[in-house]
């Protein structure tokens, strides 16, 4: 195999990505991004700059770019014209609108604003409080994805701030689901290096998720208490987010471990946790600093991939069984999408069911 096919970006369209809602910052970090609690905020989102403003109690999205001298917004504040809220450009002050129109131009306040002086609004939505952005809702068949018992009373709910890799959100997602790490970059933290090997588990596609359930070996040693060891049942919903449910086995107790990824650009992802458990007495920084400890093992791995970019050359064996079968969902869709809205939306959205763990 040659350099050049070894190292062939397994995914070279990524253009799919415009029709997922992917999350770009938490609501805590948006609300401290600007005194005033609204913004405005810039983020980058699969290479796209975007500013985030809070207009009317709405927090909207739009193109971080001023349509008159393309200065960014995100450094702009956020003003009033005719009672509505607007977000201001910092260079000559021009002020949008949450349907994205321009409303005020103060060089010329007497003279009528540009039709074209207009910017994209793209789909904004808060939830799990976190803000998430979908930049091309022509398809309209996915979905903000599931977080599990975020509404239960009896649940206690941490949100933690997010955190940038060095790697592509592909290779995030796959080192959370990865089994056969655990002995070489975890052992004493997650489990114990003795137990290398693990039995291929089913993985079936339901409704846009990837689905399947693992029970690591109970017998193992070393392993610190507040561990969340137990039984593994993992909802994935495409592209990138993850929700683990363990059921604990030192009480039988529900702890939900779920991450989700930000495709910042083709080198960079920002990533995003949520703690979900059952009130358990603990304070929440004890939790929090477990993962942070789990994290700081696995950073430096995935950062050491290279390419940044999945490659098509790479060699898979039976343990792979779940990145293979991600890989190949990705690749399904991209190839799907240019082919239109139902093209694509059956990529998504047919089941398929696994009958073997082999």
């Amino acid at each position: 195999m040659s350099a050049r096919e070894q190292f062939k970006p397994l995914l070279e369209d990524k253009s799919y990505l415009r029709h997922f809602w992917h999350p770009v910052c938490t609501l805590a970090e948006f609300e401290r991004a600007n005194p005033s609690g609204h913004g405005p905020m810039g983020v980058t989102l699969l290479g796209e700059k975007l500013v985030l403003a809070r207009l009317n109690g709405k927090i909207v999205a739009a193109p971080d770019r001023c349509a008159h001298r393309s200065a960014q917004l995100s450094i702009g504040t956020i003003a009033k014209c005719g009672g509505q809220d607007t977000l201001q450009c910092p260079y000559h002050g021009w002020q949008y609108g949450s349907d994205g129109a321009c409303k005020s131009i103060p060089a010329c306040p007497d003279k009528p604003v540009p039709p074209r002086a207009k910017l994209a609004i793209y789909d904004c939505e808060v939830k799990y409080e976190i803000v998430w952005v979908r930049l091309d809702n022509s398809y309209d068949c996915t979905e903000i994805p599931f977080l599990d018992d975020w509404d239960n009373p009896d649940m206690q709910v941490i949100v933690a701030d997010s955190y940038i890799w060095n790697t592509v959100a592909e290779r995030r997602w796959e080192n959370f689901t990865d089994f056969s790490h655990f002995a070489f970059v975890h052992p004493g933290t997650l489990y114990d290096p003795f137990f290398a090997s693990h039995p291929l588990v089913l993985v079936n596609r339901v409704d846009g998720e990837l689905q399947f359930e693992l029970s690591p070996p109970r017998e193992m040693e070393g392993i610190p208490e507040e561990a969340p060891m137990g039984d593994f049942i993992y909802r994935c919903t495409m592209p990138y987010s993850i929700n683990l449910e363990i059921k604990l086995w030192r009480d039988g107790s529900r702890f939900i471990l779920w991450t989700t990824a930000c495709p910042i650009d083709d080198k960079t992802c920002r990533n995003f946790m949520v703690i979900i458990r059952e009130r358990d007495g603990q304070p929440d920084h004890m939790h929090l600093a477990f993962q942070k400890r789990v994290l700081a093992e696995d950073q430096p791995i995935i950062e050491s991939q290279w390419p940044a970019e999945v490659s098509a050359g790479e060699i898979s064996v039976a343990t792979d069984k779940v990145s293979i079968q991600y890989r190949k969902w990705h690749r399904e869709l991209s190839l799907a999408a240019p082919n239109g809205k139902q093209t694509f939306r059956e990529a998504l959205r047919t089941n398929v069911i696994d009958d073997t763990a082999g």
